[in-house]
């Protein structure tokens, strides 16, 4: 189990504020409760309105929707006795911006400064093919992989090396299984840099993705494509999210990330440009 925290706080997008700051301000409306959800769209919970204290309260605490809330900026919201705070956060170290971003169907996407991690047909198709045994899921994120694979992998051991990240995915109720499954283990490491202490043939399936080249390190080096390699067991299948990088320029990113891999061994079995992953075989 990973041994790290999952904040269980109440955590509102910024449609469900705005709804909320509408129902305070018409005092007429005769509305005191609300049906509202607390854990973008998992569950219902009945929250009570209070109009002349321009407050909506939640267990012991009445909460006041701040001044300075903006509901045309799209974020998702945490609520800490009593207090709103946004999920996001500004890295010095990375010099760059994380926030968690509400969508229509829930389960919220991590844009990290100007880039979407937006990575849904990547994990429909790992649905699909339902890797089992020890799975490496190299590039933790919201952290929506593993607690997919953990459904019917034995185990699962993820890698985030950006604490921020890890930091975002805490406050997302989305991501909470990652925190709390017992087969799912969360280090907070460099991939290409631990995957060099892995013994040869240690993972049945490996789940790869780095985000944006520009900000990953050799995560999609030679020699990195040569650790997956060694690591992965024979017949071991690689899933592997290959940005668009380039594709409007000219330059295709992911063939040449394609050619690295064969280049260490692998077959490629699948590769779909527009949901943006190949799919390796080692033979």
């Amino acid at each position: 189990m990973s041994e790290w925290p999952s904040y269980r706080h109440p955590v509102l997008t910024h449609k469900s504020l705005k709804l909320l700051q509408d129902k305070l301000a018409s005092k007429d409306s005769g509305i005191t409760e609300l049906s509202i959800t607390l854990d973008l769209k998992q569950t219902e919970d009945l929250i009570t309105l209070d109009h002349d204290k321009q407050v909506f309260i939640i267990g012991d605490y009445e909460i006041k929707i701040p001044g300075s809330f903006d509901p045309s900026n799209p974020g998702c919201y945490f609520i800490h006795e009593g207090d709103i705070y946004p999920i996001s956060v500004f890295s010095e170290d990375t010099n760059m911006y994380y926030k968690l971003v509400p969508t229509k169907h829930g389960r919220p996407i991590l844009r990290i400064s100007a880039t979407q991690m937006h990575k849904k047909p990547f994990l429909d198709f790992i649905e699909r093919r339902r890797p089992r045994g020890l799975i490496l899921d190299a590039g933790t994120g919201l952290g929506y992989s593993a607690i997919l694979v953990s459904e019917y992998a034995n185990q699962v051991t993820t890698v985030e090396w950006d604490y921020n990240v890890i930091e975002v995915a805490a406050h997302n109720p989305h991501s909470w299984k990652l925190f709390e499954s017992e087969n799912i283990t969360l280090l907070n490491e460099d991939i290409t840099e631990l995957i060099k202490t892995f013994d040869d043939n240690s993972f049945d399936n490996i789940i790869h993705d780095g985000g944006m080249p520009k900000s990953s390190g050799q995560f999609f080096s030679q020699a990195h494509a040569n650790e997956l390699y060694r690591v992965l067991k024979p017949r071991g299948h690689v899933y592997f999210y290959l940005p668009k990088k380039g594709l409007k320029t000219g330059r295709d990113f992911g063939l040449e990330q394609i050619k690295r891999m064969i280049k260490s061994g692998f077959k490629t079995q699948i590769r779909d440009v527009e949901g943006s992953y190949a799919y390796f075989v080692k033979k």
